[in-house]
């Protein structure tokens, strides 16, 4: 006599359990195992809220980055499994990307018209949307990133595609003598940029870069030079200053601002002592009411990476090849190298695995969904 055949409920059981850290297309896959699979999984109780109720953070669809050297300027969006076709790999000539967050990517790009200039441009991979909105006139250097409306308000972002959005644009320049940043937040529901908001460091000159932003809560992170930071928040709209870690105890590369798995904000930092380490540091709240940088863990960079992103260990000026972190998504850090291709590599905190993401970018931006590729 047969075994009992598994009801629907039990096969959705399994299938839920299928991990999609390292392959979000491998539901695609499963479900073309035979009919009954693909019809559990395209269910859209199993969509919606069974898979995302264990799968609580999205998955690393692909990564959007801007070619190193290349003039004029090209983006490109790759997918982590050549294999999906949503969404597809894409090139973006004459754009600059800026950012990427809640399933949509920021870029700057070449105005219409008979005017030159520069315009924004917000695209949502998933609907192929794009969102023109030019950029204010502004100081240089400057950086701007991209969030759902909802966002301080505790959107999941797990249907907002095509929904309201916000644009912070942030810069500093000279104004009477000193050096200021100012930020202006631009609302898709509105159709404006909001009011100038202005935060004064007359004591040290502090320059944008032009690096990925950093959300943590409520509030995002624009990565300053000298290890600064400026945080804005989004509820209040408010502006400030972050002072950088003492360089007494922080030393090597430059910074890199991220969120922690406790929801706080920190960095992350290679140093060489003796060995080549990846250094995660969170900002910690004392007794007394002063925040302060604290260490916490440090990765082996040397038996994360493989051997052939480790360069020799001096240069012929003189000077030591050190990798920098450049963005970060869920528990993976993805790590720029000096090699001779400039290759970017992603790195799995937790499970101590990495494996090359790019060639020859200077900054690259994860794409995050909690779609299933190709379904």
């Amino acid at each position: 006599m047969p075994p009992p055949e598994l009801t629907d409920d039990l096969v959705g059981e399994f299938l839920l359990r299928i991990p999609l850290d390292d392959d979000p297309a491998c539901l695609l896959r499963a479900s073309l195992v035979c009919k009954r699979w693909r019809r559990i999984l395209a269910d859209p109780a199993f969509l919606r809220r069974r898979h995302r109720a264990l799968h609580r953070t999205p998955s690393v669809l692909g990564f959007i980055s801007n070619a190193k050297g290349s003039q004029p300027c090209r983006s490109r969006f790759v997918p982590i499994d050549p294999a999906s076709r949503r969404p597809a790999a894409r090139d973006f000539p004459y754009w600059l990307v800026l950012d990427c967050r809640h399933g949509r990517a920021l870029f700057l790009v070449p105005s219409e018209g008979p005017v030159a200039g520069e315009d924004f441009v917000v695209w949502d991979s998933l609907t192929n949307e794009q969102y023109r909105l030019h950029r204010p006139l502004g100081g240089i250097p400057f950086n701007a990133a991209v969030y759902c409306s909802a966002a301080a308000e505790g959107c999941d972002h797990r249907d907002c595609h095509g929904g309201p959005f916000c644009v912070v644009l942030i810069s500093s320049i000279w104004r009477s003598g000193e050096c200021v940043t100012f930020a202006r937040v631009y609302s898709s529901e509105s159709g404006d940029w909001g009011e100038e908001m202005v935060v004064n460091h007359p004591q040290v000159c502090i320059d944008i870069c032009p690096s990925p932003t950093t959300l943590v809560g409520d509030a995002l992170y624009f990565h300053g030079d000298k290890g600064y930071a400026f945080e804005y928040q989004l509820g209040i709209q408010r502006l400030s200053v972050i002072d950088p870690p003492p360089r007494s105890m922080c030393k090597g590369s430059s910074i890199f601002h991220m969120s922690m798995e406790d929801g706080r904000l920190g960095f992350a930092n290679v140093e060489k002592n003796p060995r080549l380490r990846l250094c995660l540091w969170s900002r910690e709240t004392f007794s007394d009411g002063v925040e302060q940088w604290a260490r916490g863990r440090a990765i082996e960079l040397e038996t994360l990476l493989p051997n052939c992103a480790l360069p020799p260990p001096m240069l012929a000026s003189g000077r030591r090849r050190y990798r920098k972190p450049i963005a970060k998504v869920a528990d993976s850090i993805f790590v720029g190298t000096t090699t001779h291709d400039g290759a970017v590599y992603m790195a799995q905190l937790n499970s101590g695995r990495a494996r090359k993401a790019s060639d020859g970018c200077n900054y690259i931006f994860p794409y995050t969904s909690f779609c299933i590729p190709g379904m």
